[in-house]
């Protein structure tokens, strides 16, 4: 290997390294922090954190059920046990799409009295977004 080569690698791998180094400081690629709450007869069931995707299951007594998917920046209803399945078509909440959805940060199952809402921990909304 030659010198000129060494120095055009040498040079690659400081300008990765430079990339990756202010991407990590500026915040790209990494999930908002927040949390998702979810609510059962209008009370608070249960607040899990953003940042890994697993399923969440609701049951209730009387046989109602509910499962939510959290993803790393959202979630959204996998399944219900309504028979409308509106919450479940009502698809995913994300910190990218929150202001742009008709239910804003929320996914409401009427049927079984369930709520699930995304609360984003220092993420305003953008000034153009309607008051919910």
């Amino acid at each position: 290997m030659k010198k000129k080569d060494l120095i055009i690698l040498l040079g690659a791998v400081l300008l990765i390294g430079l990339v990756f180094l202010i991407s990590h400081l500026a915040g790209f690629g990494t999930a908002p922090l927040g949390t998702v709450r979810i609510y059962v007869n209008g009370e608070l069931y249960r607040e899990e954190r953003l940042g890994q995707s697993r399923d969440i299951e609701i049951e209730q007594a009387t046989g109602e059920k509910n499962i939510l998917h959290l993803t790393e920046n959202g979630f959204y209803m996998a399944h219900s046990t309504c028979q409308n399945q509106l919450c479940v078509q009502q698809g995913q909440v994300t910190s990218d799409n929150y202001y742009l959805r008709a239910m804003g940060s929320r996914v409401i199952c009427l049927p079984n009295r369930v709520e699930a809402e995304l609360t984003l921990i220092n993420q305003t909304p953008p000034p153009d977004m309607p008051d919910l």
